[in-house]
C-alpha cells in the first residue's frame, strides 16, 4: 500500500502552528495531502489523521479491543482516573457505561431542564445594557451551576462556593502557559504532579465529601441529580460503583461537559452574531425547536470544541489506499471530517439551513464522536445548548463589539473562540419568560 503523506514542515513548525494556530496547521494538511496525513510533533512524536467519513466510520466501529482508545495515554488520563468512560476499554468500559445510561434518558433529562434555565436566567439577570463583557466566563459559570446542581447534586450553598472555587481554580490553571509544562511532566511520570496535583487533590477531597454526604443523607433512589442515580445502579453482578468509581465518572462528567457546552455556547453567539440573517430568524423562530437545532448542529459542525479522537490500532487498520500499522496514533480530525468539502459545501460558511432538510450524518458531523465510545451526555449537551440559547435571545439583544470573526484558540484540549465571544449588551428584558412546560428532544 502507499506511504501516507506528511505536512512539508518540520516538526517545530508543526508543533508550534498545533499549539497556537491548530485549525491553521489542518488546513494546510488537507491543501497539501488531502483527507489522510501524517502530522509530525518534536520531539519524535507522530499520528496519522483521517477526515474521511469512510475512515472515520472504520476507525469507530473497530472491535474496541482491536481499536482501544489512546486517551488512557494522554496528560488528562491521571485526572479523569482509570476507571473513567474515557480511559476504559473493553468489557470494563461497557459496564461502566450500562451503568450510567439511565442517568441520561430523556424522561431523567426532563427533571434537569428546570435547573438550566433558572441557571440562565439567573446569570442574564446580572448584565446591564450597556456592558462590555466576554460570554464565554458567563456560559461558563451557567453550565457549571448546572453541574453542581444537575450533577453533583450540591445542595448547601456553603458547599457549593466551596466546590465551585475548587473546579474555577484547577480549570484556570490547566488553560495557564505553565499547564504545558506540568502536562509533559504528567505524561512521562503518568502521575499529576505540581500545582495540578494539589489543585485536583483539593477537588477530590470536596468530591468524596459529597459522596459521604449523600450516603449519609440517605434517600437516593428518591433524588434525581446523576449522583445520587449513579449511586443506585447496579451492574448484571449487582455490584454498585465503588467512591473511587463514582469520584472518576464525575470528573469525567465535569471535563466533558462543563467547559465543552460553554464553549459551544459561545461559538453559536459568535457565528451568530457574524451571520445577521441566522440571528434574525433564530430570534424570530426561537419558540420553535427546528431552527434553533439547525443552528446547534451548524455550531457543533463548524467549530468543534475538541479537535482530534485518537484510538491506538492493536492490529493494521486502512484509511483509505493506506495501511497504518500496530503502533501507530490514528485519529478522526473532528474539524477536518466537520469541514469536509465533499461532505458540506461552503464548509467555511455558517449555515444552519443546511441541517433544516436532513439530519447530521453519523460519520461525517462527529462533534461528539460515535460507536460505542459517544459521548454518552451528547443530548444532555444538546437540550442544554437549546435551553440557554432561548433564554439569552428571548431577552437580550447583543451586538459583537468587533465585526471580524473571532479566530479559534486553543485552550487546554479544546478550541474556543480568541476573545471569548466579546459582545456588548443592547437590551435586556427584566421580566424573564418562564413558559409553564419545558420541551425536551
Amino acid at each position: 500500500m502507499a506511504s501516507v503523506p506528511e505536512l512539508s514542515l518540520p516538526p517545530v513548525v508543526q508543533t508550534a502552528r498545533w499549539i497556537f494556530r491548530p485549525t491553521l496547521l489542518l488546513d494546510r494538511a488537507r491543501e497539501e495531502c488531502g483527507d489522510v496525513f501524517r502530522l509530525r510533533f518534536f520531539p519524535g512524536r507522530a499520528l496519522v489523521l483521517t477526515s474521511d467519513p469512510a475512515d472515520v466510520r472504520r476507525l469507530f466501529t473497530a472491535p474496541p479491543e482491536t481499536v482501544p482508545t489512546a486517551t488512557g495515554n494522554s496528560p488528562i488520563a491521571p485526572l479523569v482516573g482509570e476507571h473513567s468512560l474515557l480511559t476504559l476499554n473493553g468489557p470494563p468500559h461497557l459496564r461502566q457505561r450500562k451503568l450510567l445510561l439511565p442517568s441520561f434518558h430523556g424522561d431523567r433529562m426532563r427533571a434537569y431542564a428546570e435547573i438550566i434555565e433558572e441557571a440562565a436566567n439567573d446569570r442574564i439577570d446580572r448584565w446591564r445594557e450597556g456592558d462590555v463583557m466576554r460570554l464565554q466566563p458567563h456560559m461558563s459559570a451557567i453550565t457549571l451551576e448546572v453541574i453542581l446542581r444537575a450533577v453533583f447534586g450540591v445542595e448547601d450553598a456553603a458547599r457549593q462556593t466551596e466546590l465551585r472555587t475548587a473546579i474555577e481554580n484547577l480549570l484556570l490553571y490547566t488553560a495557564s502557559p505553565r499547564a504545558a509544562i506540568t502536562a509533559i511532566r504528567t505524561l512521562r511520570t503518568g502521575e499529576l504532579v505540581g500545582p495540578f496535583a494539589r489543585l485536583a487533590g483539593e477537588m477530590d477531597r470536596l468530591l468524596y465529601d459529597e459522596i459521604a454526604a449523600h450516603r449519609q443523607r440517605g434517600g437516593l433512589e428518591e433524588r434525581e441529580d446523576i449522583l445520587s442515580l449513579m449511586m443506585c445502579a447496579r451492574d448484571e453482578d449487582g455490584e454498585s460503583m465503588t467512591d473511587v468509581e463514582l469520584r472518576d465518572e464525575l470528573v469525567t462528567l465535569l471535563l466533558a461537559g462543563h467547559e465543552t457546552t460553554a464553549t459551544s455556547l459561545s461559538w453559536a453567539f459568535e457565528r451568530l452574531l457574524r451571520t445577521p440573517h441566522a440571528l434574525a430568524r433564530l430570534t424570530d423562530e426561537i419558540e420553535d425547536d427546528a431552527y434553533l437545532d439547525a443552528v446547534i448542529h451548524e455550531t457543533l459542525r463548524s467549530r468543534p470544541v475538541v479537535p482530534i479522537i485518537g484510538r491506538e490500532p492493536q492490529e493494521p487498520i486502512a484509511f483509505g489506499e493506506y495501511e497504518l500499522p500496530v503502533g501507530t496514533f490514528a485519529g478522526a480530525s473532528l474539524y477536518g471530517t466537520n469541514h469536509n468539502p465533499a461532505v458540506y459545501e461552503d464548509p467555511k460558511a455558517f449555515i444552519p439551513e443546511r441541517f433544516l432538510d436532513r439530519k447530521p450524518d453519523t460519520y461525517a458531523w462527529i462533534p461528539f464522536g460515535g460507536g460505542i465510545r459517544r459521548c454518552i451526555g451528547a443530548a444532555f449537551a444538546q437540550m442544554e445548548m437549546r435551553l440557554v440559547l432561548r433564554a439569552v435571545l428571548r431577552r437580550v439583544r447583543l451586538e459583537a463589539v468587533d465585526p471580524a470573526p473571532e479566530r479559534i484558540r486553543r485552550r487546554n484540549i479544546t478550541f474556543v473562540p480568541q476573545h471569548g465571544t466579546t459582545v456588548r449588551v443592547r437590551t435586556v428584558d427584566r421580566a424573564p419568560a418562564r413558559p409553564e412546560a419545558v420541551a425536551v428532544s
